[in-house]
């Protein structure tokens, strides 16, 4: 390992993308967590509305190496609970791991954090939020160090954090067991169009105002979500009602080639029980398989409200790995 005084620490640009997707694809491995990145992507993030790299990131290299990175992203909006969330992002290299790094990366982008949430949001509470990663496998074999979230989660621990979340990845293969009818009254369940844009972000807003830790997602950054290279319009669903109002969403992407991510799903508080968010996500599915697609894959809280795992259960996924998002109060 480097020491650490002999790296240089300077903010990320659009042009380490190629860098930085290298680094969390040698992260990914060493993880598992199973989410290779590219570098197209990589500089859409990047680039993304709010960001302001110059201010909220930091990159460390050790001579021309991309070696670890830190970012900050200060939700626009509040929660549900009137909290700013201050999401925390950055990885370090495995071969640089244990000197120090990630706790001086953490330290810097807490003290960044808490600074422009108090700027933009004046006297709301706020809480740092962090990836911490896949849970390690239970079965792992006696004398081989565990994967996934264990790297990262003691510095959190010693820093306050407590885990606030479980997320499940779950799949299914393509074409799969036959899929139900998607017929509902009053109601057509189409692919997605560009104009569907702004009403699918006013639904999803809707959908999602009483889910934990969600905030209303701004016009800017949902524009950038929906025009991702990534994104399959195609493939995407929405159930609109008689008057233009689209109901229930399947945004799906494709993240991985051959497997059909459905990155966003949501039915409008007075639209749930009717079977919609069955019937959307079931489109997407049969559009995906008549296109060739492989497989299918999603993320959803293991604590949803709404009852989402019974639903994909009952849709023919199958549970992969445990995610889980620390907290710790902003003070």
């Amino acid at each position: 390992m480097t020491p650490a005084d002999t790296l240089t620490r300077i903010p990320l640009t659009l042009e380490d993308a190629p860098a930085l997707t290298a680094l969390l694809n040698r992260v990914d491995v060493a993880d598992d967590l199973g989410e290779p990145a590219e570098e197209p992507s990589i500089r859409e993030h990047l680039a993304m509305p709010g960001h302001d790299l110059a201010l909220d990131s930091v990159a460390v290299r050790d001579g021309d190496q991309l070696i670890a990175f830190s970012l900050v992203d200060i939700s626009s909006s509040t929660d549900r609970d009137g909290r700013v969330r201050c999401q925390l992002i950055g990885v370090v290299d495995p071969a640089h791991r244990r000197a120090g790094i990630g706790s001086e990366l953490l330290e810097r982008a807490e003290q960044r954090a808490a600074k422009v949430a108090a700027e933009r949001h004046p006297g709301r509470a706020a809480v740092f939020r962090v990836s911490g990663g896949r849970d390690p496998e239970d079965s792992a074999s006696a004398g081989v160090r565990p994967t996934g979230g264990a790297d990262v989660r003691p510095i959190l621990e010693r820093r306050g954090y407590r885990r606030a979340r479980s997320w499940l990845s779950m799949l299914r293969e393509l074409p799969g067991a036959a899929l139900p009818a998607s017929a509902i009254d009053e109601v057509r369940v189409i692919a997605s169009r560009d104009d569907h844009r702004d009403a699918a972000r006013l639904a999803h807003n809707a959908a999602f105002a009483d889910h934990w830790g969600s905030a209303p997602v701004h016009e800017d950054r949902w524009s950038s979500w929906w025009s991702s290279h990534t994104a399959r319009r195609d493939l995407s669903t929405v159930a609109v009602d008689t008057g233009g109002t689209v109901l229930g969403y399947a945004i799906a992407s494709e993240d991985k080639p051959g497997v059909l991510h459905i990155a966003l799903v949501g039915t409008r508080p007075e639209a749930r029980g009717r079977g919609i968010a069955r019937a959307v996500i079931a489109r997407s599915l049969e559009a995906a398989a008549q296109a060739g697609y492989a497989g299918a894959e999603l993320e959803v809280d293991a604590e949803s409200l709404t009852g989402a795992t019974r639903l994909y259960d009952a849709l023919g996924f199958t549970r992969g790995g445990v995610f889980a998002t620390f907290e710790k109060p902003v003070i």
